[in-house]
Order: C-alpha cells, then sequence, then structure tokens
C-alpha cells in the first residue's frame, strides 16, 4: 500500500494548497457550508427518499421529475414543465425526448436536443425511486476529445460531470484535482466505471454542505511510476473493521446502515488487480475519507 502521507507532521491542503500541519483539508475548506433551505411540497403516500428529494429539487429550482420504483411520476418542477410541458406519464418523456428510460438503479446521462439547445438528461438513482434532471449543457464543463483515448484528466471530468446535477441538489461540492499532464490511459472506460462507482458512494455518505474531491497523482512506489486515483470527502468514516469487507463480491451493502460502508466497491476491486493495482479506503486524518486507487500506467504512455 503506498503511504500518501510521507510526513504527517507537516502537508498541504488538497483543495487549496494552504500548508497545514495535519489531514488533508485546510481549516478554511473544511468548513461545512450552509445548504439552501428546502422547500417544503405536499406529496401523498410516498416515501420519506422521495419527499425529500422532491423538496430538495423544488428547492434548487432544478428541471426535475420525480420517478417512483415503478417508474410511476410523483413530482415534475415548474422548471421541468417550462422545457417539456405537463407530464404525468414516463412514455411522455421518452416520446417528446426520443430516448428509453429502462434502468432507475443506475446512475447516467445522455446529451438530448430540445429546440435547438444541447441539454444533458441524468437519471439520478435513490432510495425508492430516481430523479430524472435536465440541465443546460453550456453549463457543463466538456472535455474536449482529442483523440481516441482520452487523457486521464478528461476521464475524471467526464466522471465528475455525470454527478454534477445531483452534487448541486444535495448541496455538495465536488471538485478535481488533477496535475497539468497529457498522460492517458488505454482501459479509459473501465476506469471511468471504477471512479463513478467511487463517486457515487460518496454522494450517497457526504451530508449536505459536504465536499468531495476527485484527482490523480503520477507517483512512484518501489521505484516504479503509478496513478495513484483518490476520491476525498468529509462524509463519515469507514469503521476500521469494514476496511476489507467492503470490497468482497458477497458483501450486501445496507444504505439506511449506521456504518458508512459502499454499493459495488467489489468491481472497483476486480479493474484494480486485473491492472495490477490495487484499492483501499484510508481515514488517517480523521477527518476526511478517502478511496484510493492505484494503477500501473500504460507501458506505452
Amino acid at each position: 500500500m503506498y503511504d500518501l502521507y510521507p510526513d504527517p507532521m507537516a502537508s498541504n491542503c488538497i483543495l487549496c494548497g494552504t500548508a497545514i500541519s495535519q489531514g488533508i483539508l485546510c481549516p478554511n475548506c473544511d468548513r461545512p457550508r450552509k445548504s439552501k433551505p428546502a422547500a417544503a411540497i405536499a406529496l401523498d403516500s410516498i416515501s420519506p427518499a422521495i419527499a425529500t428529494i422532491g423538496n430538495v429539487v423544488t428547492a434548487a429550482g432544478a428541471a426535475a421529475i420525480i420517478l417512483d420504483s415503478d417508474r410511476s411520476v410523483h413530482l415534475v418542477t415548474d422548471a421541468f414543465k417550462s422545457i417539456l410541458g405537463d407530464i404525468t406519464q414516463v412514455r411522455q418523456i421518452e416520446e417528446a425526448l426520443g430516448i428509453s428510460i429502462h434502468d432507475l438503479t443506475k446512475l447516467s446521462s445522455n446529451t438530448i436536443s430540445i429546440r435547438s439547445r444541447k441539454m444533458l438528461l441524468s437519471i439520478v438513482p435513490f432510495s425508492g425511486g430516481a430523479a430524472v434532471i435536465l440541465r443546460q449543457l453550456g453549463d457543463i464543463d466538456e472535455p474536449p476529445q482529442i483523440s481516441d483515448v482520452p487523457r486521464i484528466a478528461d476521464v475524471i471530468r467526464s466522471v465528475v460531470n455525470r454527478s454534477i446535477a445531483f452534487a448541486e441538489l444535495k448541496g455538495i461540492q465536488i471538485d478535481v484535482s488533477i496535475p497539468d499532464s497529457g498522460e492517458r490511459f488505454r482501459h479509459h472506460d473501465k476506469l471511468a466505471d471504477a471512479l463513478g462507482i467511487l463517486v457515487d458512494n460518496a454522494l450517497h455518505y457526504v451530508a449536505a454542505g459536504g465536499q468531495i474531491v476527485v484527482g490523480v497523482r503520477p507517483m512512484e512506489h518501489k521505484g516504479k511510476p503509478i496513478l495513484l486515483f483518490f476520491v476525498m470527502d468529509n462524509g463519515p468514516l469507514v469503521p476500521e473493521h469494514m476496511k476489507h469487507l467492503i470490497f468482497e463480491s458477497g458483501f450486501l451493502w445496507n444504505p439506511s446502515a449506521h456504518e458508512r460502508t459502499g454499493r459495488a466497491l467489489f468491481k472497483v476491486r476486480e479493474f484494480a488487480v486485473g491492472q495490477g493495482g490495487s484499492v483501499w479506503a484510508d481515514s488517517k486524518s480523521g477527518k476526511a475519507c478517502t478511496f484510493f486507487l492505484r494503477l500501473n500506467p500504460d507501458p506505452d504512455r
């Protein structure tokens, strides 16, 4: 395991670079932000999760529609109605946008065109349903693709962009920490899937006003170059006795459990091992929870 903290008594904030005596977030970056109060909405016979997400999207003024697990419509925000009109069935969305909405359990994003406007349609799952969110594509920093194999920096930005809508709804700040490098990774699609799982888990556990940082550092370990990816947040820490168990394929994730664990982390480990690397959870600072993904660079990079 690579030690990211060679000197525990001196470091720099991973967000702003300020010198700090311990941890990876300076006091200023570690200070929680105040989230906007959610405006209450009246919904009949729904789960608390749907009511909570409904309140959040309404308060944020998002163009969103809230669906139950059986695809029934529970809420359509005014911003969504201004784009597609009054929606009462999922079929209406599919017909209007020319897409199919099938899996409500997986975070996904698609670029669509509505009256000559490019928009990002995101499906954001939660316990008991999903939010379908429309966002003006011009507001999103789409990384340039200058070759068939994108730069690692662009892969990370793409992963973060897919989660921006949900992060903003929860009042979570999500940032990237990427060095200026043209480094590329041949299996970029699998890398994006692995980082996406880590980001999804962070979004589940970080409370409103929290922070998530996704990044990479080219480093050396035992004289050999490595790529050290990380997803860091100031949410709850993974208990010591769970740090290995959560990566097992037979681990059953309980999203309502008191302890922090994670969903589908075994897929991240399988990817890492297949690339000659490893993945682990760390919380040395006691303030931040960080998932590290160590990979070997492409030999012909």
